[in-house]
C-alpha cells in the first residue's frame, strides 16, 4: 500500500506509513484502517479489549516516552482514542493543520464559497484560506508546546518533542 499520508491506526492511534505497519484483511490485503498489532487476518488481535484497557497500554507508553504523569497520560490517550473508528463507531476526520477532531459540523473551517472544509478546522482555516497563512511548523510547535506541557504536566522539552513528532504526521507540516 503506497500512501502519501501517514495514517493512524483506527484502534490504537499508532502512525502507519510503511506496509509492514498495516494489519491484514481476511483475504491477505492490507487494512486501510488498522495496524498489524491490532488487526490481522480480518479480525482484531484482542477483540475484547476495552477503550480503558487500550488507554492504559497507550498511556503507559506515553508516560515513559514523554515523562507525563501516568494518570494524565492515560486520560489523554483515552481522549485521543475516543475519536478513532473502533471506539467512536465511525471515522472522524482530523484537521490536517492542528489535528483537532472534526467531530461536529461547526468544528470544520469554511471554503471560499462558505461550504464546510473536509480537511481543516475552524481555528486554522476560514473562507478558503489559513487563518495564519505564514505560520511555520516551528512557530506552530512553539505555540502548542506550552499548552501540552501544562495540560499533561510534562517537561517543556518533552512536550516540544511530542508536538513536533505529531505535527510531522499532519499534511500541512509534512516535510
Amino acid at each position: 500500500m503506497k500512501t502519501d499520508r501517514i495514517r493512524a491506526c483506527q484502534s490504537c492511534g499508532m502512525p502507519m506509513n510503511a506496509e509492514e505497519q498495516f494489519g491484514t484483511e481476511a483475504d491477505g490485503t492490507l487494512s486501510e484502517d488498522y495496524c498489524t498489532y491490532c488487526y490481522r487476518d480480518g479480525a482484531f488481535t484482542n477483540p475484547g479489549i476495552t477503550i480503558d484497557e487500550m488507554a492504559k497500554i497507550g498511556g503507559g507508553m506515553m508516560s515513559q516516552m514523554y515523562a507525563i504523569p501516568l494518570d494524565k497520560a492515560e486520560e489523554f490517550t483515552k481522549e485521543q482514542l475516543s475519536c478513532l473508528k473502533r471506539w467512536a463507531g465511525r471515522k472522524i476526520t482530523l484537521c490536517e493543520s492542528c489535528g483537532m477532531p472534526l467531530a461536529r459540523d461547526e468544528d470544520a473551517g469554511t471554503e471560499g464559497d462558505g461550504s464546510r472544509s473536509t480537511r481543516y478546522c475552524t481555528y486554522c482555516y476560514r473562507d478558503g484560506g489559513f487563518v495564519e497563512p505564514d505560520l511555520t511548523r516551528e512557530q506552530a510547535i512553539g505555540r502548542y508546546t506550552p499548552m501540552m506541557a501544562a495540560k499533561l504536566g510534562m517537561p517543556s522539552e518533552k512536550a516540544k518533542e511530542m508536538v513536533g513528532q505529531y505535527l510531522s504526521t499532519l499534511p500541512r507540516w509534512r516535510e
